[in-house]
């Protein structure tokens, strides 16, 4: 009797992570194929986001300072999807969910770092995660929401 209702606890729990895996996956598509503009911030110069409004970069004293970058997530988009950084310089993502579905971010920097950097597994619409890199090689660097490929995936180019 005991193992019949282990089995259907271990049944049911899969289940419900089956059905919660589906309901992040169903999102709908924007349908908006249009580029989104590239975010630079540096350690060295004044980042310029897309909307034209400049971040200061260095705190003047010759010690970088940790930029902060917020990435949205809507449903199979990051905006923006494309950064440059500077190696070297500590940045902090922030993936903020701006979506209606379950989404991540997750660096494939495993080859370069020795390991990805992610948020939390699962950011719940209306919330954010935050995770910082020190990036020590340059090249690009592909993120990837986990839930939404192949469309959910953006570059870094680390300079």
């Amino acid at each position: 009797m005991y193992h019949k209702r282990l089995r259907l606890g271990i049944v049911i729990a899969a289940l419900a992570a089956v059905s919660l895996v589906a309901g992040a996956c169903a999102g709908d598509d924007d349908g908006g194929d249009e580029p989104s503009a590239p975010v630079t911030k540096t350690a060295a110069a004044t980042g310029t986001t897309g909307g034209g409004a400049t971040t200061p970069a260095s705190s003047g004293n010759g010690n970088a300072t940790a930029e902060k970058i917020t990435v949205s997530m809507t449903e199979n988009k990051f905006t923006p999807d494309k950064l440059t950084v500077k190696a070297g310089v500590p940045i902090t993502f922030v993936a903020k969910n701006d979506g209606e579905a379950v989404h991540n971010m997750k660096l494939l920097t495993a080859k370069t770092e020795g390991k990805d950097y992610s948020s939390e597994l699962m950011v719940s619409p209306g919330k954010e995660s935050s995770f910082t890199v020190t990036f020590s090689k340059t090249g690009t660097v592909k993120f990837q929401c986990d839930y939404h490929l192949p469309d959910m995936v953006g570059t870094i180019e680390v300079k």
